[in-house]
């Protein structure tokens, strides 16, 4: 271990000499204190997820809106004010992802989520029609399915015991399996097999193991973190990962050259997202590790007055029907849309967006030079008392007054180029599966006003269980 430490310091000593930025506006922009050499990335090592996501929630406080973190070499602003967000995410070029997203490159790839470019523009080209309307509605059934065996699930919980259940568990499975019948063709579900087991396991790991190498500096060289146990483990997740895909994909790719031509109204089986990579593979536009790199890329991105709202709209819409709605139907739901905006305001599913810049621009009066990162808090924006008054209250109805705001206050799937392409099918996720909860169940939470702890991960998470109480209606 002292081996690797000191040959981290050489490497670091090293960097900070050869690539530090000379006379770099960014040196007066406040922050928290530098050391020689290492800047001042040391207030985050060591630390878990859910005191480095409290750190960074500390620092416009102390600092302001526009706070600049060093890091040997590496110059990081983070931005909180809406403007500054404004013309990072709307920057038609600087678009490459941060340093951290080097971190999942083994797993991702240069899929649409890190890729830049030419390479981006190309495989966004590709990927955009999967989300056209008529294909959304085809996943439809995947969704009905998936939330009929959620809700028979949580049934059977009520009726063996206190109907208290930990949901976090039980979401996390819903929109794994979702994904991968969607994205892969595969049920998930009731595959038990060992391959599956590990599959599942191996996402959850990797998104830990790359938190806590971003808060160990010594670990961010790759040849020290392959020697490391933490980079074993990692080795071994993607192993697993990147095995079952490949396995999938081949296995997709025999049923689709039986079958031919992808068509979405084919009867044969249901279209899924790899079906049309697959299409694109026929005409030259993507290879297998490209496809790889987009399969993987979709699976990472997997009070009483309110509830009773939301029921009386959909018994409004649906009556008495126990049938599931379609997807017009949900179009109708606008408290319900209300409510996921409210609840991705307060909880953006991303708390920030980093970007790597690749030529010199303007933030105001201070130069961003080539090199520099910069990070978007999109979670402390979408707090903020000047744009959502009384910003911790859960009000739905701030989506539905119809007054206006910036463009840029509400950007929970980002904006700008880099939004994200699946937000449609998200949201048509999320209704679904709220629409038939409320429908068939009445949610207790076992702590009143209590808002759960959080913690980064490379999405936003809880730091502990939420139980929730479920009666059947």
């Amino acid at each position: 271990m002292l081996w690797q430490i000191t040959l981290a310091v050489l490497v670091c000593i090293i960097l900070w000499k050869f690539l530090k930025t000379e006379d770099n506006d960014l040196d007066r922009v406040p922050g928290p204190p530098k050391w020689p050499i290492i800047g001042s990335g040391l207030i985050f090592v060591g630390l878990p997820p859910s005191q480095m996501l409290d750190r960074l929630l500390e620092f416009p406080k102390k600092y302001g809106n526009r706070v600049v973190v060093t890091v040997l070499y590496r110059y990081i602003l983070h931005v909180y004010d809406i403007e500054d967000i404004e013309i990072v995410l709307s920057h038609s070029r600087n678009i490459k992802k941060n340093k951290p997203y080097d971190f999942i490159k083994p797993w991702l790839g240069t899929g649409l989520l890190i890729s830049t470019g030419s390479k981006w523009h190309r495989r966004r080209k590709i990927l955009t029609p999967t989300f056209h309307f008529d294909i959304l509605k085809s996943f439809m059934k995947v969704f009905e399915e998936k939330t009929k065996n959620l809700v028979v699930d949580l049934k059977r919980r009520v009726s063996e015991g206190s109907g208290v259940v930990d949901v976090m568990p039980f979401m996390s499975d819903f929109t794994l399996y979702t994904i991968c019948e969607t994205a892969m063709g595969i049920t998930l579900d009731s595959d038990k097999s060992e391959a599956t087991v590990k599959y599942k396991q191996a996402i959850m790991d990797i998104g830990q193991l790359v938190m806590k190498r971003l808060t160990t500096i010594w670990l961010h060289n790759d040849f020290i973190f392959s020697l490391h146990p933490m980079g074993k483990k990692f080795a071994k997740c993607l192993e697993s990962v990147h095995s079952f895909a490949d396995s999938v994909i081949m296995e997709r790719k025999k049923s689709y050259e039986k079958d031919g031509e992808v068509s979405s109204s084919s009867s044969k089986r249901r279209l899924a997202l790899l079906d049309l990579l697959l299409e694109a593979e026929r005409k030259g536009e993507i290879d297998l590790e490209g496809i790889r790199e987009e399969v993987n890329t979709f699976m990472f991105e997997a009070s009483t007055g309110l509830k009773e709202r939301i029921l009386e709209e959909c018994t409004s819409i649906l009556g008495d029907s126990d049938r599931s709605p379609n997807t017009s139907e949900l179009g109708e739901m606008k408290y319900l849309e209300a409510v996921i905006k409210e609840i991705l305001r307060i909880y953006p599913s991303v708390p920030f967006i980093g970007r790597e810049i690749t030529e010199d621009f303007m933030l105001g009066d201070i130069k961003i030079m080539k090199g520099c990162e910069v990070v978007v808090h999109i979670y402390d924006m979408q707090r903020r008392e000047d744009l959502y008054p009384e910003p911790e209250v859960f009000r739905p109805e701030r989506f539905l007054d119809g007054e206006s705001r910036h463009p840029y206050a509400y950007v929970p799937f980002s904006a700008g180029l880099r939004n994200c392409i699946g937000q449609r099918f998200a949201k048509l996720e999320m209704k679904m599966a709220i629409c038939e909860i409320i429908r068939n169940f009445r949610l207790e939470p076992l702590k009143k006003g209590a808002r759960p702890a959080l913690k980064a991960d490379l999405v936003l998470r809880p730091n502990e269980s939420i139980f929730v109480k479920f009666v059947q209606r």
